[in-house]
């Protein structure tokens, strides 16, 4: 009786070879074009590298005529390259460098062109290098375009859109993120990440949310204007103390350690008998970054906190400022107190480690 099951594994093994073969071919062929395409790159790069620094020299005033075609000719890929140094292992290009490109490269005929492509190219990708050029160009009259682009339905194109807006850093691209940021709940940490390098001066547009409705965002108000060192509106980060979340009370205990207000003592004292362990805690942490060793006299009461975690924070100040706390220290190892003694052994165990680190 003949076996057919042999010859079909062979054929199986045939095919599989073969595949093999035609995926180690493709792969190879991948990796030379991916080297030619990475080569075909970098001198390009090198090139604009050269024309810039050749402009440098001559001393010239950038014209339509004194830059030279390998800069005001770079395509959208070169142009972020440029911008963003993002293959800095193969050209590096430091600021004075940049600005004098972008300053070849742009012209209101090429931001038409970029900005018709990241309105309406079919190629998602083509759209989001459009859109992030038009950021770093740092063009102003494409806001309008980029507060399109960051209503998409696609969360990539929104996201890029985001950091294309942070580019331009003006009050409008702040108030467009702000409004952004009200409504998508998702962004929030980004966009405060990238408001926070804006000009101090947005922060009248900040201190408006300061009573919106959802409190998530009054929460990052308050860490956005101790970001944006906004002392003018310490007032305002005063009264998220009182507000109905504690989330809310928690981050504008901490803003107001951050903003460094010495006469929110008082206010931060108080709070460290809030009913609420996450504000204590808040403002333990706040006295402690405020007032440095002369928050010990204010926090070491809360070594017996019901809270695990605001007692870990008293004794992390405590570590910290190990030879002001001493006195503390010896008083709570003198006494009766246990959990105090505990607090006290760890503290000095812990500036030992900091001690340790310090000197490495």
């Amino acid at each position: 009786m003949y076996n057919y099951h042999t010859d079909l594994i062979w054929s199986i093994d045939r095919v599989l070879l073969l595949t093999a073969f035609f995926l180690s071919v493709a792969i190879f062929f991948y990796m030379i074009i991916r080297a030619y395409l990475w080569n075909k790159r970098s001198k390009a790069l090198l090139s604009i590298k050269r024309d810039v620094y050749g402009l440098t020299l001559s001393g010239k005033e950038l014209s339509d005529k004194v830059c030279l075609p390998a800069s005001s000719e770079a395509t959208l890929q070169q142009f972020l390259d440029v911008a963003t140094n993002r293959n800095r292992e193969a050209i590096f290009f430091n600021e004075a460098e940049q600005k004098i490109f972008k300053n070849c490269f742009i012209s209101p005929e090429k931001i038409t062109r970029i900005e018709k492509t990241a309105r309406g190219s079919w190629n998602k990708w083509d759209r989001i290098e459009a859109i992030l050029s038009l950021g770093y160009a740092e063009s102003g009259g494409s806001i309008p375009t980029l507060k399109k682009s960051l209503n998409d339905r696609d969360r990539d194109i929104s996201y890029f859109s985001i950091l294309a807006l942070g580019q331009i850093k003006t009050p409008l691209a702040a108030k467009i993120l702000l409004e952004f940021l009200k409504k998508h709940k998702f962004y929030r940490r980004k966009i405060v990440s990238i408001l926070e390098t804006f000009p101090s001066a947005i922060a009248s547009e900040v201190v408006g949310l300061a009573e919106n409705k959802d409190q998530d965002v009054r929460s990052w108000v308050a860490i956005l204007l101790a970001k944006l060192k906004a002392g003018q509106y310490v007032k305002n980060i005063e009264k998220l103390t009182s507000d109905e979340s504690e989330e809310v009370r928690a981050a504008a205990c901490e803003s107001l350690g951050d903003l460094g207000n010495k006469e929110a003592r008082p206010l931060l004292v108080k709070l460290l008998k809030n009913d609420m362990w996450l504000v204590r805690l808040s403002a333990v942490k706040a006295l402690s970054r405020l007032l440095g060793k002369e928050s010990l006299s204010d926090i070491v009461a809360s070594v017996n906190d019901p809270s695990l975690s605001v007692i870990e924070a008293v004794k992390d100040a405590m570590a910290e400022h190990i030879d002001a706390a001493m006195p503390y220290i010896e008083n709570f190892m003198s006494g009766k107190d246990e959990v105090a003694k505990r607090v006290a052994l760890e503290a000095l165990e812990l500036s030992r480690l900091f001690r340790k680190h310090s000197e490495r």
